[in-house]
C-alpha cells in the first residue's frame, strides 16, 4: 500500500517559519494536499507535537511526533519518536543541551507554542537555531534513549548537511537512510546503498509536500512509516 508522507514540517515553533505555520493550519494543508502521514520537526523543540497530534486526529491526517537536532558540528539530524510523551521527554533533554541564549524575535521570528485548540499559549524562550552541545554520536545515543530514530537532514544541503559540514558520509551501517534535498545536487557514492527521503522542509504553508514521495508499507499511518523506517536502521 502506497502511504503519501512528508517527513519535515516546521511549525510556528521554529522561529525561521511563518507565524502561519500553526499545527492545525499545516495538518489542515497536508490534509488538502492529499498526504497521508507527516512529522512535526522542528528545530530543537517538540512542544507543538501535542496541537499537531490533536489536529491529524480531527483532519485524518497521521502525525510522526519529531524534530530537527542541531548539532555541535552544526549538521541537522531529524529525530522521529514513536509517540508525544517521549518526544516531550526528549525535548527537555535537548533544551539543557542548547545556550541560554534568549531569542531576539526582531531578528530571528517568533517561537510560538500553541494549545491543542491551535490557539497561542506561550513562547520558547531560547534561541531554538542555535546548535546543541550534543555531538552526533551524543544526539544520536540520546534519541535511542528515547526510542527514536535519526535520519540525517538534506545530507546534500551546504549549510546544515552532513556531506557541506563533514564533507563525506560515514560509512555504512550508519545513516542507512538520509534525506536528500530536491533540486540540489548529490554525489551517488553519498547515497549508494542507503535509502532516500524526499520531504519538504516546509517553512511555510505552500511549500508543505504535494503527493510526491509515497512509501509502499502496510498502511498508511504513522505507526507504520515509524516501523518501517526502524527496520531500515537494523
Amino acid at each position: 500500500m502506497l502511504a503519501y508522507c512528508d517527513l519535515h514540517i516546521h511549525s510556528c515553533l521554529s522561529p525561521c517559519a511563518d507565524d502561519e505555520m500553526t499545527p492545525w493550519n499545516l495538518v489542515g494543508m497536508a490534509k488538502v494536499k492529499g498526504l497521508d502521514v507527516i512529522a512535526l520537526t522542528d528545530h530543537n523543540c517538540a512542544l507543538n507535537v501535542p496541537a499537531a497530534l490533536a489536529a491529524g486526529k480531527t483532519y485524518g491526517v497521521e502525525v510522526i511526533p519529531g524534530m530537527e537536532i542541531t548539532t555541535r558540528e552544526e549538521v541537522h539530524l531529524l529525530a522521529y519518536f514513536p509517540d508525544a510523551e517521549l518526544a516531550l521527554g526528549f525535548s527537555c533533554e535537548i533544551d539543557a543541551h542548547l545556550p541560554d541564549i534568549p531569542n531576539r524575535e526582531n531578528l530571528f521570528g517568533n517561537q510560538i507554542i500553541v494549545n491543542s485548540k491551535d490557539e497561542p499559549c506561550g513562547k520558547a524562550p531560547k534561541l531554538l537555531l542555535n546548535a546543541t552541545d550534543l555531538t552526533l554520536d551524543e544526539a544520536c545515543a540520546l534519541t535511542r534513549k528515547y526510542h527514536g530514530i535519526n535520519v540525517p537532514a538534506h545530507i546534500n544541503r551546504g549549510g546544515n548537511g552532513m556531506l557541506g559540514v563533514l564533507g563525506l558520509m560515514p560509512p555504512l551501517p550508519e545513516y542507512p537512510v538520509v534525506e536528500v534535498a530536491a533540486r540540489i545536487s548529490c554525489p551517488e557514492s553519498a547515497v549508494k546503498g542507503r535509502f532516500i527521503l524526499h520531504s519538504s522542509d516546509a517553512h511555510r504553508l505552500e511549500d508543505i509536500s504535494e503527493r510526491d514521495f509515497p512509501l509502499d508499507i502496510p498502511a498508511p499511518t504513522a505507526d507504520a512509516v515509524f516501523n518501517w523506517l526502524r527496520d531500515k536502521m537494523v
